[in-house]
């Protein structure tokens, strides 16, 4: 996974070997960047997650994007799921995760959703 940081935006992107690895080896990476989060005090920070080259998805995975969801919350940060690919879609929506997250497919317009959208109630 390629990640690349600066002190107002991180981003992840999925690569294609990410895949050939399987799912627990993004899902590790999440982890730990939910954790480098945790520790960070850095406010407003946006927070942009590539997904064009993951293949599928399951609980766990969706897990640390709620968990990373949550922990940008916390200190006025977004998540962005960009370039998720249309298959996704179904599992993606039958757990409404486009309610907390804002999730852009491939060949799909961004869309208008304001970030007040995905904050903590």
């Amino acid at each position: 996974m390629k990640t690349e940081k600066s002190d107002t935006k991180w981003t992840l992107v999925v690569e294609p070997q990410d895949n050939q690895l399987g799912l627990i080896n993004i899902i590790r990476n999440l982890y730990q960047v939910n954790e480098d989060l945790s520790k960070s005090d850095t406010e407003g920070l946006d927070f942009e997650f590539d997904l064009a080259e993951l293949g599928s998805a399951n609980s766990e995975l969706i897990a640390q994007f709620v968990n990373i969801q949550m922990s940008l919350v916390r200190h006025n940060g977004r998540l962005r799921i960009v370039n998720a690919n249309p298959d996704l879609k179904s599992v993606f929506d039958v757990v409404m995760l486009d309610k907390i997250i804002n999730i852009q497919y491939q060949g799909q317009e961004e869309s208008d959703t304001s970030e007040d959208d995905y904050s903590e109630e």
